[in-house]
This record gives C-alpha cells, structure tokens and sequence, in this order.
C-alpha cells in the first residue's frame, strides 16, 4: 500500500512538473519554439547541402575527364598500295576493324569559368536561404500578433473580474437594503443582470483567448493551457535610427550580385582554355597499318580552343545582365520606400499610443473617484441601481481603452522592430 502511495505522489509531481515546464512564456522563448516547430526550419540546411553537391560536380571539372569508347567496323575495300616494296610483302590492312580505348581530357587553364560557377552557386544558396527566412518572418511575426492579443485578452479579462466582484459586492449590500425597506427589489434584479451581462462579456474574452492559445500552440509545438503565464514584454528599440535589415532586402543585393558573377562567366567562357589528353587503346590495326594483327597504342598531346569571336554575343549578354540589374534596383528602391512610409506609420502609431496612456491615466483616476460616490450613493439609497451601473460601465471602459492602448504601444513597437528587420 506504501509502494502505491509513493508511485501515486511520484506520478503527480512528474504530472505537475511536465504542465509546469511553460507555466511561464515569454515572447522570445514562443519565437525561438515557432522557428524549431516550422515545417521550413531545416530548409537552409537543405540548401547548403545541395550547394556543396553542385559545387563538387562543378569541380569536377578541374578533375581528369575518362572515357572509354569502343568500335567495331566492316569496310567492303581498304587501302591497297598500288607497287610493290622491295624485299617486303604488302601490308593486308583488314577489313574487319575494332579498336577498344581509354580517352583522358584534363583542363589546364579554364579562364576562371569553373571558379565563376561556384561563385554563382554560391549565390543561389544564400537568395534561396534569405527567401527562406522571409517565410519564417511571416511566422514571427503571426507570433507577435497573437502574443499581444493574448496579452490585452489576460487584462481585459482582469478588469471584467474586477467589476463583477465590486457588483457582487455592492449586490450583497442592496440586499441588505432591500430587505431592510430601504430599497424597491428591482434595485438587486439591476445589479443581478448585469453581473450576468459582465459573465458574458468575461465568457467571450476567454473564449477568443483559448482560440488564440490553440492557434499558438500549433505554430509553436508548446504546450499551453488557460493558465499560462504570458509575460508582458520590454520593446527597446531605438525608433530614430533607421535600418532595413528585412530578409526581403537583403534578396535585391544578392541577387545583383549574383548578376555580377554572371558577367564574370560570360566572359570567362570567352578566353582561351588549354586541354592536356591521352589516349592509350587496343585494337586492329594499330596506329602502324604495315604491322599486321592487334595491337596497343597510345597517345599523349595538348590543344588549345579560344572562341575568340562570337558576333558580340558575350556584350550584349553582359547588357542584359546590367539592365536586369537595374531592374533589380529600381524593385528595391520601390520596397525599401514602401517600407520607410509603413515604418514612419508605427512611429506615429507609437506616439499616439504613448499620449493617449497618459490621458488614460487621468480618465481612470477621475472615473474610480465617480463610481466611489457613485457607489456611496446607492448604499444610501439616494442613486438607482442603473445609474451605479452607468458609471461603473464607463470606469470598466476607461480601464479596458488603457489596456487597449497600452498593448497598441507594445505592439507597434513590435511591428518597427519587425518592418526593420529587428526581430
């Protein structure tokens, strides 16, 4: 029985221990769980590898080229030396010919063509991974949002509560004052309703929080529940220095550059390239047609290939390659200024923000101070029910707008750290 107890409490502290793992989250940790849960978060990887592979291949080239070619002909007449040598019989050249042999081509100097092709690779992987990032962007910053909307559900929440525990609290004292003589009954069936109205309004602020949790334990992969602590987080950015480090950006540079290297090819293709072969084979007849029967044979040489005019194809191809990347250029102007006037958007969005706390601040204080007489009064029967309710509705307002604007700083904050690149 002892055993069982003890593996019973052993059971439920790991039970507790597991639930508690993220009884706290924060913003960062549920970004850093959202990039490690995406579907995408190993695709870089997949990109370097494929670029090592091209890379190899291309390299190759620097490598001795093989080849093994065979042949077998039949020829209805052959050469036939048409006198006779001295002291020698004519050679009888076959009309049946095979011959078997090891080909051997190897680049001595490709004009950087090979080194141009890497460059270029190189490039594709880094474009291929930036664009890569700029998805799992578009996940941080779906994060951002939901994080901020559980964020204002949490306090909302909170100031529903509160104002059901003061109605709550001024219901009890109505009864007593109902029961009294003091008060009509329909004073507490006032209050009563509204406590209900009040559940409503606190079933539907946990019920859009629970969908937002669901949705954020599906991109992140954590386990989260009702009780989840989310921690209000510290936005330092620094909103006068202007920086576009945007994964999206960053794709216009590479891919310029990308159109520079491929200049480079262009004209690498166009210098000369020097070939050592050889070739080492059997066959019959052999290189000497006076040897009658099979033989080896070898040979060993350099060449030189320079297609040294192609009609101006290199030029104008290297004109294509500089309007693309003007074209190039004028995109990422376009971007980037559309990016500036969104960004001077969340400025001004924060100032606003930041000024209207302020005046919060104040409308709070004054409302509190009007439901405190406001309250006073309907204990002593000199205010109705429903004119308690007004002014208790207007300070749960003035607390929920607060709560609105102090979530809309923190977020457009986020949404400058995000627009820059920040995140």
């Amino acid at each position: 029985m002892r055993y069982k107890t003890a593996f019973l409490f052993i059971s439920m502290a790991l039970a507790i221990g597991i639930q508690a793992q993220h009884a706290t989250l924060t913003l960062d940790s549920c970004l850093a769980a959202a990039m490690k849960n995406h579907p995408l978060a190993g695709q870089n990887k997949i990109y370097a590898e494929t670029e090592n592979l091209q890379q190899r291949n291309i390299d190759n080239g620097k490598l001795p080229q093989l080849n093994i070619n065979g042949q077998a002909t039949y020829q209805n007449e052959v050469i036939q030396l048409m006198f006779n040598i001295p002291g020698a019989p004519p050679p009888l050249i076959p009309k049946a010919q095979y011959k078997v042999s090891l080909d051997a081509n190897q680049l001595i100097y490709g004009g950087g063509s090979i080194d141009a092709q890497n460059t270029i690779e190189d490039y594709n992987r880094k474009i291929n991974q930036l664009n890569n990032d700029a998805e799992l962007y578009k996940t941080r910053e779906k994060i951002n949002q939901l994080y901020f909307s559980i964020l204002l559900s949490d306090l909302n929440a909170e100031v529903i509560e509160n104002t059901i525990t003061d109605l709550k609290t001024r219901l009890a004292r109505v009864e007593i004052s109902v029961r009294g003589g003091v008060q009509l009954e329909s004073a507490s069936d006032v209050l009563q309703a509204e406590i209900l109205k009040a559940g409503q309004r606190l079933l539907e602020v946990k019920t859009q929080k629970k969908a937002l949790i669901n949705t954020m334990q599906i991109i992140t992969g954590l386990f989260i529940d009702e009780n989840t602590n989310f921690v209000t987080p510290v936005q330092q950015v620094d909103l006068l220095v202007y920086n576009n480090l945007r994964p999206e950006f960053g794709v216009f540079s590479l891919m310029q550059q990308k159109l520079e290297a491929t200049k480079k090819l262009s004209v690498a293709k166009d210098m000369p390239k020097l070939y050592g072969f050889g070739t080492a084979g059997f066959g019959n007849p052999g290189y000497n047609f006076f040897k009658e029967g099979s033989s080896f044979f070898t040979t060993v040489g350099a060449k030189v290939t320079w297609n040294f005019w192609n009609w101006n194809q290199t030029s104008r191809e290297k004109q294509i390659l500089d309007l693309n990347s003007n074209s190039i250029e004028n995109q990422k102007n376009a971007y980037d200024m559309a990016n500036k006037a969104q960004v001077q958007q969340y400025l001004a969005d924060v100032s606003k923000a930041e000024e209207l706390l302020k005046s919060d601040d104040e409308i709070i204080k004054l409302r509190k101070s009007i439901s405190r007489s406001a309250a006073a009064q309907l204990e002593n029967g000199t205010l109705t029910s429903t004119e308690y309710i007004t002014e208790q509705l207007a300070e749960e307002q003035a607390l929920l707008t607060r709560n609105l604007h102090k979530v809309q700083l923190l977020q457009s904050k986020a949404l400058y750290k995000a627009a820059t690149g920040g995140l």
